[in-house]
């Protein structure tokens, strides 16, 4: 699981993703991905055929190439013209990554900032980066890591009237925690154990506060993984 989780992070970072959901499991991961602006600066109009393919997808389908032209993984790509509006998958094989970009009109109901304002992206990619070296702390352990998913939500920040408060810039606190909803349901009680000890040694042992009788929330700096546990 580290290595799907390594392998999405590669992905959203040479590609500089507006990221908007984000699912992992043992088959894929799966993100969408608002398109660049550079690709929304014409749009398109339906209805698509072979002869009039959208050219927001067309221009991302370039604006990729470019960004991974030094990558050792090329992926396929799949314009989506049959809805309302066009899309652009890109499947990497390899890695088991795939990635959907949307334009704005199509974008999921998550939270997104405002033009010129934080990309939460950075922030996420952080939490994936501390998650992934705690499950190679339990590999290292056991011999092999147990199954674990993931998804992406965006809850709202429970701080966030005090970081406005407390800000220089109280307009640029973002009103939502991005969190990493995990389940360790696969795991045994020695799995967890020493799974909660790496990311206790993540943060300093400052973070980490339990949930019920297995889980745990932990903030990770603007972001943040949780499992509900039970």
């Amino acid at each position: 699981m580290s290595q799907r989780i390594d392998a999405a992070r590669n992905v959203m970072t040479e590609l500089a993703v507006h990221l908007l959901l984000l699912e992992i499991d043992a088959d894929s991961a799966r993100i969408v991905a608002m398109m660049d602006e550079t690709a929304l600066r014409r749009r398109s109009r339906g209805p698509y055929s072979q002869e009039n393919l959208p050219s927001e997808a067309m221009e991302m389908v370039d604006w990729v190439k470019l960004h991974l032209y030094h990558s050792p993984e090329r992926p396929g790509f799949l314009v989506e013209a049959g809805g309302p509006w066009p899309a652009l998958l890109l499947r990497f094989p390899h890695s088991g990554v795939l990635v959907r970009y949307v334009v704005p009109e199509a974008a999921p109901p998550v939270y997104v900032a405002p033009p010129g304002e934080w990309d939460l992206t950075g922030l996420v990619l952080r939490a994936l980066e501390m998650l992934s070296h705690s499950l190679r702390a339990v590999a290292a352990r056991f011999g092999g890591e147990p199954p674990l998913t993931l998804s992406l939500s965006y809850p709202d920040n429970p701080a966030y009237e005090a970081e406005r408060a407390r800000s220089s810039a109280p307009d640029r606190v973002v009103p939502v925690l991005p969190t990493l909803d995990i389940d360790r349901s696969g795991f045994s009680a020695e799995q967890r154990a020493v799974h909660d000890a790496a990311l206790r040694a993540a943060t300093y042992e400052k973070w980490f506060e339990r949930l019920g009788r297995t889980g745990f929330t932990m903030n990770t700096g603007g972001a943040r993984i949780r499992d509900a546990g039970g």
